[in-house]
């Protein structure tokens, strides 16, 4: 039969054979395995007229099985030729596992008889027998083999009318459909938590709640159904089931729980996978505790040393205090410069807890407050806000307050202009209302930051290279001891990387010359890198000159009409960069 699923979660498989063999009554020492000849049954004559008794044995494996509900076995066989086939009834029976390839001498030991193949209206005639019992006995007995013997009924097993053979190549065949049992759902977790089994239970929101677990079938073709089953602890005959089916294998699946819970109350709840057939044991039951609703009161937000109606100096980090504002069930608060988050965690065993992470503090009890220091992300007027959570994470609504925050950037000065691709030696120094300062952060053209230790005096000196031809931004703040941060310095240089332009026969902005007469322009430029230059007169296409060392190139041009004439003058350094362009207008004299 073929072993493709028939329907879902049913697969048809022949089981593999460990041994086969037969023995025989004149030659009771002996085991023939693996025959490749015509396998004698019951009562047969040799050649000389000699009578002799067979009986088959079969050993199949069954381990494919553990784990699995075993729905139908059936065993197959052919027989070659036979005599009797309306009074045939040859026996099964289960044995002892014992030796591979018994003898007449020394049968496996049986058991019980497991089945009989009786009459059939061909002969002889393809034999099969039902062996579901003796499958599934074995496999609860905890066997992972199945040992057979065939053999004719005591009282004709010497008769030769009742001896037949059988088709060694189609041997014998047990053919298993079966079932993999759903698995017991893991990873159980409700609003993202996972399942507490053990007090204290976790609060959870009383409306929406989702129930979550991961739901597989050893089969893998199938999509099986997921199944959640909660409760009040209270009240267990209060149960309510949600079904889903056809969930993806292996998958994680959540269920809502659309209806409001009781306040308050305790629920327990569990899950389990079913397909067609069979159904997983309950998992583990997790517990919680309904919550009906958020905290109404947003938080109430003080501070002893910024004031939120006029300006503050800054230098000091604001010292804060969150307050549940009357609200008893206040776990923690949630503050931001920006934008509050949600609180969104993993689903599963990867939970960790919102409270533990960013921009979360939490109270010092239950419905209690919390101090903190926080420094303001920028000078002038800045925003913070604030909110409060419960247990089961509900959030309130959101508090703001104001603070306006002197300029504390460091202050920055050089000793020489800056210079293109020349290391540039920058000075810092504390700002205004900074006591003190460990260290400076810099970045250059949004690079990534680099932090150098200030000197005991509150300063220190870097040195940067400016990499942009037209223009650079770079960014300073200082760190200190007391936590601290300053606003950015900023720092807009705009470098002028043009070439210089000269002519003697035609002067900028000038005429002179004539059409016909030539005129050398010279090209130069400070930047110690340029290699050449390209150029381009009245927008003809771009030419490159080389420059000569010192940075500089000279080119003739020869105009052929009086009248307005430019000419576009870029410099190239040797990495191919193309610095900033001069443009150069002149006019020739009219002969």
């Amino acid at each position: 039969m073929s072993a493709a699923p028939a329907t879902a979660g049913t697969y048809y498989r022949d089981l593999s054979q460990v041994s086969w063999s037969y023995t025989d009554s004149r030659a009771p020492a002996a085991s023939h395995a693996d025959p490749a000849d015509p396998v004698p049954l019951g009562a047969w004559q040799d050649e000389s007229g000699a009578t002799h008794v067979s009986r088959v044995y079969a050993s199949f494996d069954l381990s494919s099985l553990v784990g699995r509900h075993a729905l139908g076995a059936r065993l197959y066989a052919k027989e070659s030729t036979a005599t009797d086939c309306a009074d045939r009834q040859i026996e099964v029976w289960r044995t002892a596992d014992g030796p591979p390839h018994p003898t007449w001498q020394h049968p496996r030991h049986p058991l019980r008889q497991v089945g009989t193949i009786g009459a059939t209206s061909r002969c002889p005639s393809p034999l099969a027998v039902d062996l579901t019992h003796a499958v599934t006995s074995a496999l609860a007995d905890g066997h992972t083999t199945l040992s057979l013997e065939l053999r004719e009924p005591a009282d004709v097993e010497g008769q030769l009318a009742h001896g037949r053979q059988l088709d060694a190549g189609y041997g014998l065949k047990l053919d298993v459909s079966s079932n993999g049992t759903p698995s017991t759902p893991t990873e159980l977790s409700n609003d993202s938590r996972p399942c507490a089994s053990d007090t204290a239970y976790p609060y959870l929101p009383a409306t929406d709640l989702r129930l979550a677990a991961r739901f597989s079938d050893p089969d893998s073709s199938d999509r099986p159904t997921g199944e959640v089953e909660y409760w009040p602890v209270d009240h267990p005959d209060q149960r309510t089931v949600l079904t889903a089916t056809s969930v993806s294998n292996g998958s994680i699946h959540g269920f809502t729980v659309t209806g409001t819970l009781n306040d308050g109350a305790t629920y327990a709840w569990h899950a389990r996978t079913r397909d067609d057939l069979d159904e997983s044991s309950w998992s583990t039951t997790c517990y919680f505790v309904a919550d009906a609703a958020g905290p109404a009161n947003p938080p109430a937000v003080s501070s002893d040393n910024y004031s939120t109606t006029g300006p503050n100096t800054g230098g000091t980090p604001i010292d804060l205090t969150f307050d549940a504002n009357g609200e008893t069930d206040v776990a923690a608060f949630q503050y931001s410069w920006d934008t509050l988050s949600i609180p969104v965690t993993p689903v599963g065993q990867n939970w960790t807890d919102p409270f533990d992470g960013d921009q979360f503090v939490r109270a010092d009890h239950l419905g209690g407050s919390a101090t903190l220091q926080l420094v303001p992300p920028e000078s002038g007027p800045v925003t913070l806000k604030v909110a409060s959570y419960d247990r089961a994470y509900q959030r309130s609504t959101i508090t703001t307050i104001r603070f306006v925050v002197g300029d504390t950037s460091p202050r920055v000065t050089t000793d020489q202009d800056p210079q293109y691709e020349t290391p540039l030696t920058v000075h810092l120094a504390p700002g205004p209302h900074v006591d003190s300062v460990s260290s400076y952060e810099y970045q250059v053209d949004y690079g990534e930051s680099v932090t150098v230790p200030a000197q005991p005096d509150g300063t220190a000196t870097i040195t940067i290279t400016l990499t942009d031809p037209t223009s650079n931004w770079v960014y300073v703040r200082s760190h200190s001891p007391n936590g601290w941060v300053s606003s950015w310095y900023r720092w807009w240089i705009r470098l002028d990387t043009a070439p210089t332009v000269t002519s003697d026969t035609y002067p900028e902005n000038t005429t002179g010359g004539g059409p016909g007469v030539p005129g050398d322009f010279t090209f130069s430029s400070g930047v110690s890198t340029v290699v050449s230059f390209r150029y381009s007169f009245d927008g003809a296409a771009g030419t490159v000159v080389d420059a000569a060392d010192g940075g500089s190139a000279t080119v003739s041009w020869t105009p052929t009409a009086s009248g307005s004439h430019y000419v576009y003058v870029s410099p190239i350094t040797s990495d191919g960069t193309q610095l900033s362009t001069t443009f150069y207008a002149f006019t020739v004299a009219a002969q």
